[in-house]
């Protein structure tokens, strides 16, 4: 860093300190720190980015920056569902910014098994990664006093639950489908197992109805290989029956099916609009350019450590109240790229 962004920085590092608290607070926008530190938006970016790298500032695609909460707490249990396949993306992505988020503020992470909870600390949170069965959740329950679920169980109220509703990504994801002119939709997902991938279509079952869209659903594994798998399928309902767009249970399938799709002379978006869900990284690289919901796992991060701590001045202001439950429903944040177009529209005139 050089001197100019080093004394940009050191000022804007200790405002920051001194806006640390237990919550999320709002950083101001770069076009403000600009006219205020009287520098370059560029520098201002640049300083920005070594803060975030720090663990002081956190970026959010679509929402902008924010200050860290400060975190106390000194130890979180982790346990991830059996289901959780190795390679899955999404989870990847979470738990290595886990990882890194609780390192940069001081929070030692013990991993546990549903075999192995007796070995975690009683004293500390247990947080729960990827869906658990009931009897799962009841075993947990017994050992650890305060639980912080990353998925959504309708039929708890005993411990906090911070979640994406996937349910309303699939009605919006019609919705918007709809707007830009689609009548008749393919839906591409994974086995209904997988809480995320039954949610998702069943919202955009009931977002498709709705709407008056026409719709298929086609099952396969939720990743490139199984997107790829559905091309022969999706290319005979694209060019046989005249569907318009896909909906992807996530983005891996999407660019599996796209490239499926690409060696059978089918062209996306011109032939067909794809929409997708998670926003990995590969999803902006890729061409065309990936349309897709940004499910950002450092919201969820951030909004956990923002609740251990919440829930650590409750218990010591209400000890006696064993349940500290709580509902933080996120939304996503849609990125429109290359390959959602509108159809039937006058600068269409072919409908395509």
């Amino acid at each position: 860093m050089n001197k100019e962004n080093k004394e940009i920085a050191d000022i804007l590092r200790e405002e920051v300190k001194k806006l640390q608290s237990d919550r999320l607070i709002k950083l101001e926008s770069e076009r403000k720190l600009e006219q205020r530190l009287q520098v370059g938006r560029q520098r201002v970016r640049e300083v920005i980015g070594q803060l975030v790298s720090e663990g002081l500032l956190v970026k959010y695609e679509g929402k902008g920056t924010y200050v860290a909460p400060i975190v106390r707490n000194k130890y979180i249990n982790l346990i991830c569902s059996p289901t959780i396949k190795m390679n899955d993306p999404f989870y990847n992505r979470m738990l290595m910014e886990l990882t890194t988020y609780a390192a940069k503020n001081s929070v030692n992470m013990i991993p546990l098994t549903l075999e192995s909870l007796e070995n975690g600390d009683a004293a500390s949170p247990v947080l729960i990664v990827g869906k658990l069965e009931e009897e799962q959740i009841r075993r947990i329950q017994e050992d650890y006093l305060r639980i912080i679920s990353f998925e959504n169980y309708p039929d708890h109220d005993d411990f906090i639950q911070i979640y994406f509703d996937h349910f309303k990504i699939g009605i919006n994801a019609a919705r918007v489908l709809a707007g830009y002119g689609h009548k008749k939709v393919i839906h591409i997902t994974g086995p209904d197992r997988y809480a995320s991938a039954l949610y998702r279509k069943n919202g955009f079952i009931r977002g498709a109805r709705k709407s008056g869209i026409g719709y298929e659903v086609l099952e396969s594994k939720m990743n490139f290989r199984g997107g790829g798998a559905l091309a022969d399928r999706v290319a005979d309902l694209v060019t046989g029956r005249k569907f318009t767009a896909v909906f992807a249970a996530n983005d891996w399938m999407a660019i599996g099916l796209i490239q499926g799709l690409r060696a059978k002379g089918i062209d996306v978006p011109g032939q067909v609009s794809v929409l997708s869900v998670d926003n990995i990284p590969l999803a902006s690289q890729f061409s065309p350019a990936l349309t897709t919901y940004s499910l950002d796992a450092n919201i969820m991060i951030a909004e956990c450590f923002s609740q251990m701590e919440e829930a650590e001045r409750e218990m010591q202001t209400h000890p006696c109240d064993r349940k500290i439950c709580r509902r933080i429903i996120l939304q996503p944040v849609l990125i429109t790229r290359d390959t959602l177009r509108k159809i039937g529209f006058p600068e269409d005139p072919d409908g395509h």
